[in-house]
């Protein structure tokens, strides 16, 4: 309720946004600055050269110097171009919350997704349950779901759900302590359990990941293990569906001249058979969230401006790394809060799209920048020897502020992708 709700939560985002000045339009703010003094002190020397030569004619060709190039034309060329880009991207489910977000996106040749939950619908399904130990199925999955309890993450909610269908009360572990991109450990009877990737669970365990678990990780889907002190006691293959969307979104980028790549705490094979299928080069799974963010480093260092797309607790350290990044409307707050731009709509269409808007924005941004600089400086010269009376230097100042807001608004018409 109040100030909790989503919409709320979205309001707070936006008007974040609105406070925060883009680079684009703090270097229009400094020219328009300097503009205003060097118009003050031309008028002023052509009023003393009228003074002088025709006192009669001083006062209103002073005044037309000042009203011809009132700098209204340099002062809106960037921030209404940015204001109308900012509500047709909301319109199509991408919400700018800062307010360089729609000059870097423009200029963003490389993304980043993240898997679960951002190219899948993160509602992923136990598909089987492969027991390792002499514990039965019931107790495994009341075992999982008991360790899950307090996690937010797309897994944790399948296990969860899993282990509702089970008889019996989930177990009550305590001492429960998730390690961010690997998983959770708990105690139970004086026994310390894990859950999560077969590396972390086999550090406990003792021993190396079974064949088994081996094997369903090289069949490329995603496999959480689950064992304790006293060694392995169950495997999970879960499966998560891929967005409708996400081929044609990422055909769009790669014909836009975007590199892609996808980091994933997923098992190496299962993020690799993605990639194949998506046509992705660089698809690296079983990233810790401190190999991700050097990861990404890695490729700013060769110049490259990121774009990161994510959706979970994990995903904040390379969102807060990246020159822009997006998080996904369904995601969790932190990933929200931490993000330039949140995709509302879940659409990755919609982002290809908003990348084609925004690169149209700074081409308008630019169009208007050079008509304002090409009329102030063929306007001040006519207005300075007498030729623009101050009826003509209003109209052409009023007609000039038009100009730039009326090709501000070509921002709104819709272009396929």
């Amino acid at each position: 309720t109040g100030e909790h709700t989503r919409l709320a939560a979205i309001r707070q985002l936006m008007e974040r946004a609105s406070a925060e000045k883009p680079h684009v339009v703090q270097q229009a703010d400094r020219v328009a600055a300097w503009f205003i003094v060097a118009l003050l002190v031309l008028a002023c020397v052509t009023a003393a050269g009228w003074w002088w030569f025709d006192p009669d004619r001083a006062l209103w060709v002073f005044v037309s110097v000042l009203v011809v190039s009132c700098p209204c034309a340099l002062s809106l060329a960037t921030p209404v171009a940015l204001t109308v880009a900012t509500d047709a991207l909301a319109r199509m489910g991408v919400l700018v919350t800062r307010g360089h977000a729609i000059e870097a996106l423009a200029r963003a040749d490389h993304f980043v997704f993240d898997k679960t939950g951002t190219l899948t619908y993160g509602e992923m399904r136990v598909e089987q349950v492969r027991l390792l130990g002499r514990l039965d199925e019931a107790a495994i999955v009341r075992l999982a779901a008991g360790l899950e309890q307090g996690s937010e993450h797309a897994i944790a909610t399948a296990l969860r759900i899993h282990g509702a269908t089970a008889e019996g009360p989930l177990a009550a572990f305590v001492s429960l302590k998730a390690t961010t991109g690997q998983g959770v450990s708990g105690e139970l009877g004086g026994v310390t359990y894990r859950i999560g990737r077969p590396g972390f669970v086999a550090e406990l365990a003792g021993t190396s990941s079974p064949d088994a678990l081996l094997a369903d990780e090289c069949s490329g889907r995603t496999v959480v293990a689950l064992g304790s002190s006293e060694g392995w006691l169950a495997g999970f293959v879960l499966s998560d569906g891929l967005r409708e969307d996400c081929q044609a979104a990422f055909a769009s980028l790669r014909s836009k001249g975007i590199e892609l790549s996808i980091f994933s705490g997923d098992t190496p094979s299962t993020v690799e058979e993605l990639g194949r299928k998506l046509g992705v080069v660089h698809a690296v799974g079983g990233m810790t969230p401190e190999g991700k963010h050097a990861e990404l480093r890695g490729l700013q260092k060769g110049d490259a401006v990121i774009a990161m797309v994510g959706d979970g607790v994990n995903d904040a350290p390379v969102l807060a790394q990246a020159q822009v990044s997006i998080a996904m409307g369904g995601g969790t707050d932190l990933a929200r809060n931490q993000a330039d731009i949140v995709l509302l709509s879940g659409r990755l269409l919609s982002l290809a799209d908003g990348v084609a808007l925004s690169r149209r924005a700074l081409r308008i941004i630019r169009q208007n920048l050079w008509w304002s600089f090409a009329y102030n400086f063929t306007a001040v010269p006519l207005a300075m020897s007498g030729l623009v009376t101050p009826w003509m230097a209003g109209i052409g100042m009023s007609a000039s502020s038009l100009f730039v807001v009326l090709n501000a608004l070509r921002l709104q018409r819709k272009r396929t992708h």
